[in-house]
């Protein structure tokens, strides 16, 4: 049967002021067919019922709103406030209250986009005019610039990825600005990019399409073991896999944490980045690597330093790059090129990945593996299913078996 094709039936509506000022529209409710006042202030949507059903009357009154929001001053952003004094404010208002890698983020984001700004050829398009310019065209031309290495100091190209984290770095700090005051004033009355304006005009996040998610297989993690710095990295390698962890959540374990007796771990909420608390049992292989640590007591850390303290991320990086260099130089000069090739990507995450691929993992119900593995089974679905050449020959090795 032949589908009709119905119109949409359109109510009425009444636009008056400016976009980014003064705007106000008045509409009539598809359902109630009660009709309404909507305007934005302080970088928030307002709305009311107009209590009366005189559309003539309504559009007055609409009027009479944008007349009296044009004329107030604390709508009004702050006075030649530029883009640099803005990426200024954020980070000396905002970035300090976020953790050390979050912080060492912004200050190269901001970097890169003030570099990128004052290397316009046009005037008008650099870091001292005001945020509320900023355009599709400033956009578009970011990614260009920052996937090809165009932007001064920073000449090397990078990925989709890289250029999704610095746009999104620069959403933060317009978004911020949209609901923060300073001397009494709007820093910003709307987000030039904000995502309707973006979802309307069709602009576009890059996404990796292909990314590089390798999983960790038996024979790169017993060289990076038989290469590591010290005992610990080669403990954490082998608990991301036994428990399909984040590496931020192995590294922040308390002994408080740990269950010997009953061979189970508490996962606290502060520590994962679900937010949630879990408790999941114990591996024979990692109550092995857990047993042959130096016991704490209480909230002392299973990785901690001389200080007392968790071991960092940088730190745990670190100790995968020492591993790294330490086997490719042990190796002859002929077979490095391709072990570094091998290597490349291979991090802790990896250990996550190549648990929760494991095909034994994946016959378990979904509500398990998210128990487990402290992941969203969407997710585990939709991006740790993603394998690469390394994870199909394994697959193929041991259904074969091992010829």
């Amino acid at each position: 049967m032949a589908r009709r094709n119905r119109k949409k039936k359109k109510y009425w509506s009444y636009n008056t002021g400016e976009r980014g000022r003064n705007w106000v529209r008045c509409y009539e409710d598809g359902k109630s067919g009660k009709l309404y006042l909507e305007w934005h202030e302080a970088g928030r949507r307002q709305r009311v019922l107009v209590q009366t059903l005189d559309r003539d009357e309504a559009k007055r009154r609409a009027d009479a709103l944008a007349t009296e929001i044009g004329s107030r001053t604390d709508v009004e952003p702050v006075a030649c406030i530029s883009i640099s004094d803005l990426l200024a404010l954020y980070g000396k208002e905002v970035t300090p209250n976020k953790g050390e890698s979050k912080a060492e983020h912004d200050g190269r984001a901001t970097r890169v986009w003030r570099a990128f700004f004052n290397a316009q050829a046009e005037t008008e398009r650099r870091s001292t005019r005001q945020p509320d310019t900023l355009d599709r065209t400033d956009w578009d031309r970011f990614c260009t610039w920052r996937r090809e290495g165009m932007i001064p100091g920073w000449t090397r190209g990078v990925g989709d990825r890289q250029v999704e984290y610095d746009l999104k770095f620069m959403l933060a700090v317009l978004n911020w600005a949209s609901g923060h005051k300073l001397n009494g004033r709007t820093v910003l009355e709307t987000n030039p990019w904000k995502s309707e304006i973006r979802r309307n005009q069709g602009w576009e996040m890059p996404k990796e399409q292909n990314p590089h998610q390798p999983s960790m297989s038996d024979d790169l993690r017993a060289g990076l073991i038989a290469h590591a710095p010290n005992k610990e990295f080669g403990a954490m390698l082998v608990l991301e896999r036994e428990t399909k962890r984040r590496n931020s959540s192995i590294r922040q374990l308390l002994w408080s944490d740990i269950d010997l007796t009953g061979e189970t771990v508490t996962w606290r909420a502060e520590t994962d980045k679900s937010g949630k608390r879990g408790v999941t049992p114990l591996t024979q292989p990692a109550l092995d690597v857990l047993r042959a640590l130096p016991r704490g007591v209480g909230r002392v850390p299973v990785f901690g330093g001389k200080d007392g303290a968790c071991r960092s991320r940088h730190t745990c990086q670190t100790w995968l790059r020492r591993a790294k260099a330490r086997w490719i130089a042990d190796i002859p000069e002929a077979e490095r090129e391709a072990l570094k090739e091998r290597l490349k990507g291979v991090g802790f995450h990896a250990e996550k990945r190549s648990g929760v691929r494991n095909a034994e993992f994946r016959r378990l119900s979904p509500a398990v593996q998210e128990a487990i593995s402290g992941t969203s089974y969407e997710t585990l679905k939709n991006t740790y299913d993603k394998v690469g050449p390394e994870d199909i020959r394994a697959e193929l090795r041991a259904v074969s078996g091992g010829s």
